[in-house]
């Protein structure tokens, strides 16, 4: 019997969250942010005050500052819309429109300025690399030659800050306290009623799935509002929750983030928030987030932040091997399985309680990722490490302390 239980002991697994899941990417920048899309787990883009256009090819390990038009009009950019690799549509204050056709290289300047032209541009959406609306105080543009020509309307509102369109036909814009709805295009709009009771939070982004889910948030009230059938009919789901950014996954699994780099996660499409695990050093706001997967997320923010997670946002699963003995030397042990595909794992011995870290590094010796810097106890542990963002080739882990440092190497395989 006693040694039954030490076998149970031996296998026994108890779990500890590590302090963050999502985990600063280097912008090179100090400026604000204000948008971020992904196309797929490597291709991005992210923009924001002082002309500010940034691309990653590789999922954000590397965020490269694009030349752009937009600085001679003020560069007070307000979204990136990415058609595909090639396409991608910029906008922004002071009447500013530019496109490029070859992924950043070179640039069209459909408008731009000069400085104290009108208030410009807050939205952008595309259904192919012709045909798209933009959004400003007061009007839509249509366009179905890439920027050409366009269509217009007129909407008696000030602020129009976002917008989405399911088919040609049907779409929404958000502003201060209201939702607009087309069904002719963009040509006519009508107020689609989200009950506000007489007030007008500030509605800055549209969340919305499978084509007829909408979520809005007041950015300067607590308040969140969920249409179920593309804006024929509104409810509130929430009203100790705003925010800024918002993005969905599906009907039920979104986020949004607000002031003082608050991300909140829901699983039952916005009734009920939890805190997610985010920096809490840092201050800025978050003002948008994207996700190119289910577990593959990034956000922008305040003073160039940016953030990424490659779990969905889910906490990090550390296992600790309760074999009964305390370590006597400290040991990273190699991963396995390696080479591996997508995840591997990794033990490691700690013999004093203490913070440590284990970080990934390319051959060049650049930090690409810190899987976690917490607190541990003595013990034996093991995490699952996930490398779906990087490309094939060889890395170093390392586990460090003020103490100690020990280095494995791996090889990744796509």
């Amino acid at each position: 019997m006693k040694k039954l239980i030490f076998t149970i002991l031996i296998i026994h697994f108890s779990l500890i969250i590590a302090n963050a899941q999502w985990y600063q990417q280097n912008s090179g920048t100090n400026q604000n942010l204000y948008d971020v899309k992904f196309i797929n787990k490597n291709t991005g883009w992210a923009l924001g005050d002082a002309g500010i256009v940034l691309k990653t090819t590789n999922g954000g390990i590397n965020w490269i500052n694009i030349p752009n038009p937009s600085i001679i009009a003020g560069g007070i950019l307000s979204t990136v819309f990415p058609v595909d690799s090639n396409f991608v549509y910029v906008v922004g204050g002071h009447e500013v429109i530019l496109k490029t056709t070859n992924g950043g290289n070179n640039w069209i300047t459909i408008r731009n300025g000069p400085y104290g032209t009108g208030t410009g541009f807050e939205s952008a959406y595309f259904l192919n690399k012709d045909t798209g609306w933009f959004c400003g105080s007061y009007r839509v543009l249509r366009t179905t030659n890439g920027g050409m020509t366009f269509d217009s309307a007129g909407i008696f509102w000030g602020s129009l800050h976002d917008i989405y369109f399911k088919d040609f036909n049907t779409g929404v814009i958000c502003g201060d306290g209201i939702v607009f709805k087309t069904t002719d295009g963009g040509l006519n709009w009508f107020n689609s009623n989200v009950p506000t009771n007489g007030h007008y939070p500030m509605f800055r982004r549209f969340g919305y799935a499978e084509k007829k889910y909408l979520w809005v948030a007041g950015y300067n009230a607590s308040v969140f509002f969920r249409s179920t059938d593309f804006a024929s009919t509104w409810s509130k789901v929430d009203s100790t929750r705003g925010g800024f950014g918002i993005f969905f996954l599906n009907k039920d699994t979104g986020f949004v983030g607000s002031g003082l780099n608050q991300l909140f996660k829901t699983t039952n499409g916005g009734y009920n928030w939890k805190r997610e695990r985010t920096d809490t050093n840092v201050l800025a706001f978050i003002s948008a987030i994207c996700f190119a997967s289910d577990s593959l997320g990034w956000y922008v923010g305040a003073v160039g932040k940016i953030y990424y997670t490659s779990t969905g946002g889910l906490p990090l699963v550390i296992n600790s091997i309760n074999s009964g003995k305390i370590p006597k030397n400290y040991e990273l042990y190699q991963n396995y399985p390696n080479p591996f595909n997508t995840q591997t794992n990794i033990e490691f011995d700690i013999t004093e309680s203490g913070i440590y870290k284990l970080d990934v590094f390319d051959l060049l010796g650049r930090k690409i990722k810190e899987i976690f810097n917490k607190d541990f106890k003595p013990g034996r542990y093991r995490i699952k490490y996930d490398a779906e963002n990087l490309t094939s080739g060889t890395y170093f882990y390392r586990l460090q302390s003020k103490k100690m440092s020990r280095t494995k190497s791996f090889l990744f395989i796509k």
